[in-house]
């Protein structure tokens, strides 16, 4: 295992909840997400995402992440892999810092946790902010 595999397998299992004072709330077009916690360069989000709706391939060169299904109609793509069957508390994919994915949200919508390494030095946030897409737009609220 890696750092951020142990990171997951901590955080499942503990379900620290303790959102940090600033910058942990985010609204940016159809997805709604807050910070659970984060400690110096580790950082767990939650996503709620509007029913039909989608977030279009891109990057987050700064970042090494698992997605992990809570509920909701989610087909995520990630290297043009597509996952549909997904069950609570799963991981539907690694996400790496060179890793295109997105997703596709159907009439439930969707809510997911984004279990989060921040690299490079880069201090965590919004984890949309840290973005690139086909457009080479900076960040999601841009897309």
């Amino acid at each position: 295992m890696d750092v951020l595999e142990d990171f997951l397998h901590w955080w499942l299992q503990n379900r620290v909840i303790c959102p940090p004072p600033n910058n942990s709330l985010t609204y940016v077009k159809d997805t709604h997400g807050v910070v659970l916690y984060r400690h110096g360069q580790f950082q767990v989000e939650l996503f709620n995402v509007k029913p039909n709706s989608e977030i279009v391939p891109h990057l987050h060169p700064n970042v090494d992440s698992f997605e992990v299904f809570l509920t909701g109609d989610i087909h995520f793509m990630c290297n043009d892999v597509w996952s549909y069957e997904q069950k609570l508390g799963e991981s539907i994919t690694r996400v790496k810092p060179d890793s295109w994915h997105g997703g596709l949200f159907g009439e439930k919508g969707g809510c997911f946790l984004s279990v989060q390494h921040w690299l490079n030095g880069v201090e965590p946030t919004f984890v949309g902010n840290d973005w690139v897409d086909e457009h080479k737009r900076d960040s999601y609220e841009k897309s």
